[in-house]
């Protein structure tokens, strides 16, 4: 297997130099937050009062156009009705027009500029590949690339101030539609990677320059010697790319970069400090391929006492992803045997439990599923308070996500269409079914977890207004080392103090009776021989440390008034304005393993929790509504 260490490449001119000087508490000028931002997605042809139905590529009232039905299943929002505006169209299949992604720059230049010390971006910067009358070209995707990495180069200049005259650290990571032909990225170095190495060389550190151009991941160390960001190539870990195959084989890239991982892990574990794992597409069983999805839980798990947050985008809505150690089976994962007999079991457990009536799971289309057109969702939206009290919890999040992938596969089946990307289920059968993993994570989450054994992952919505454009800010830890700052006060809970405490006692007896070759109970009987058990998760970092995310601001635009006030006045700039913030309006007093868990605990149990969680999951659009 080739080492990122056996690549001695050039270093560009003007490559971002690593930090000359370690943070300084008392010197610091830091603010405790960061930006961000995904899916920006400009589309060069996008034309004002262009029609939907051409994804707002032509002026035209042919709602007929045979591609037309190709696009619909492939793209989520409206595809005809309509015609989009000066920003752009909510909720539709047009991508963002430039005027929409300059005018979001210049309100971060306006309103954010000087209050964020790094920027997380998480790719897609080139649009969708959606209208067969004008398909993508390589050339085009990477001007589109090049120009969205100059609108960050424009707008976080170098700062004046600084000594040594640094902007702060922008990351970013390669999405699956930044690249030519769309999902596809072979094994590394390569004419990508290159193109990316060329226009990112002011933001990718000079000592990560080779591991980039290597495998297209890094790790950048925003404030130096406290917190590093790691951008990962998702794109070898993304089960539609048909170049690579998964993250098991030693020479596949997927592996390699797992690797690599895990040592940088190792590195700031021995260090002290703390990480953010970011990247495109987010780690879903129905994103990842199996191999790469159980090690990348495998890594969350085993890391947490290093890893505070993991950021991605791509799927355009808002939402939270629960890693479980139950995924977990012995460091495999489940055969499609296995899987099939387990979707046999839970159907008859469902078809028993659920007042009698018959969801029927893997093997109806939405069609067969009664007349009242009443989804999987709306059965486990109306039945989740008398199906969590009366059957057995799933053995596993292993079995309920292959339950899942069987059935939305065998739905699909009543759709003639070719299966393209991952987004294939939830294009065709609504949010709902997109959803079905979700609730059926969050349903699965014990009364009494142990903390230990759960990851959380934030899944961001997008500047494209698939739903509403939208920008994230997050607020992390400073107040242990600059206290007196009042808008950071304790956010740790006596609770999470204890619960912290058992875990690291806990933790430290195993891992001692490990060293020992002991275990705490000799056993009464002697037991068959087992396969090696992985580590003992440790546990995670607390909320008190340097870099924990305490909260953040969730800012949107109303597309549909900033369309109507620039018909009277087209100069006049959009503005982002606060859609919810975590701390105030979800109650999370910080966004620790604890506060996410009871989160689901109440999206499952209450109907007003679920209804406003929906609401901001589609950027306030109200499509809700039209799902379910």
């Amino acid at each position: 297997m080739v080492t990122t260490s056996l690549w001695h490449l050039p270093s560009p001119a003007g490559a971002q130099p690593d930090s000359p000087y370690p943070y300084d508490p008392e010197t610091s000028r830091l603010m405790g937050q960061f930006l961000h931002i995904t899916d920006i997605h400009p589309d060069e042809f996008y034309i004002n009062g262009g029609s939907i139905s051409t994804s707002c590529h032509r002026n035209t009232t042919d709602d007929d156009d045979d591609g037309m039905m190709r696009r619909m299943m492939l793209r989520p929002g409206r595809t005809e009705g309509g015609h989009g505006g000066l920003y752009g169209s909510p909720y539709s299949i047009c991508d963002s027009p430039f005027s929409l992604a300059n005018a979001t720059f210049d309100w971060i230049d306006r309103n954010l500029i000087t209050s964020l010390d790094f920027v997380v971006w998480t790719g897609d910067n080139a649009r969708h590949d959606s209208d067969n009358e004008r398909p993508r070209t390589q050339k085009e995707i990477e001007d589109l690339n090049k120009a969205i990495a100059n609108k960050f180069l424009e707008t976080f200049t170098p700062d004046k101030d600084d000594p040594f005259e640094q902007r702060i650290p922008i990351v970013p990571s390669i999405g699956n539609n930044d690249v030519y032909p769309h999902n596809i990225m072979e094994a590394g170095p390569n004419r990508i990677l290159q193109h990316f190495s060329d226009i990112w060389s002011k933001f990718i550190p000079e000592s990560q320059y080779h591991t980039f151009q290597h495998g297209g991941y890094y790790a950048s160390e925003v404030v130096p010697g406290k917190i590093t960001v790691v951008a990962l190539n998702t794109l070898y870990f993304f089960n539609q790319n048909a170049a690579v195959d998964g993250c098991d084989d030693e020479d596949e890239p997927g592996t390699d970069q797992m690797d690599w991982l895990e040592v940088e892990l190792e590195s700031l574990r021995r260090r002290k400090m703390t990480a953010y794992l970011t990247g495109h597409v987010p780690p879903a069983r129905k994103s990842y391929s199996p191999t790469c999805f159980v090690r990348y839980t495998d890594i969350a798990l085993r890391f947490q006492d290093v890893i505070v947050g993991h950021l991605f985008g791509h799927a355009n809505i808002d939402h939270f992803i629960i890693l479980s150690q139950s995924t977990l089976k012995n460091d495999s994962v489940d055969t499609e045997a296995e899987a099939e007999a387990e979707d046999l079991e839970e159907q008859q457990q469902e078809e028993i439990h659920v007042k009698g009536r018959k969801i029927q799971g893997s093997s109806g289309s939405i069609s067969d599923q009664g007349s009242s057109k009443q989804t999987a969702f709306e059965a486990w939206n109306s039945d989740a308070t008398t199906t969590t009290k009366n059957r057995k919890s799933m053995s596993s999040l292993s079995t309920a996500s292959s339950r899942t992938r069987l059935r939305l596969q065998q739905e699909a089946m009543s759709f003639d269409v070719a299966d393209e990307d991952e987004h294939y289920a939830f294009h065709t059968l609504g949010l709902s079914s997109y959803l079905i993993e979700l609730w059926e994570q969050y349903e699965d989450v014990p009364k009494k977890a142990k903390l230990s054994d759960f990851a959380i992952a934030l899944v961001a919505p997008s500047v494209v207004p698939t739903y509403n454009p939208a920008l994230r800010v997050y607020t992390y830890q400073l107040a242990i080392e600059k206290p007196g700052r009042l808008d950071q006060p304790p956010h740790q809970t006596l609770q999470q103090d204890e619960d912290y405490m058992e875990e690291m006692e806990e933790y430290e007896t195993m891992t001692e009776s490990e060293a020992n070759g002991k275990k705490k109970k000799k056993p009464k009987k002697p037991k068959k021989p087992r396969k090696p058990t992985r580590p003992v998760n440790p546990p995670a970092v607390p909320p008190i440390t340097f870099g924990f995310p305490l909260n953040y601001t969730q800012y949107f635009v109303n597309l549909t008034m900033a369309n109507s006030e620039a018909m009277l006045d087209p100069t006049k700039p959009i503005e982002y304005q606060v859609e919810y913030r975590s701390r105030e309006d979800y109650g999370l007093k910080d966004l620790s393993v604890p506060e996410w868990l009871g989160l689901a605990r109440r999206i499952v149990k209450s109907e007003e929790s679920k209804r406003q969680y929906m609401a901001w999951m589609v950027v306030l659009t109200g499509t809700e509504n039209e799902h379910f």
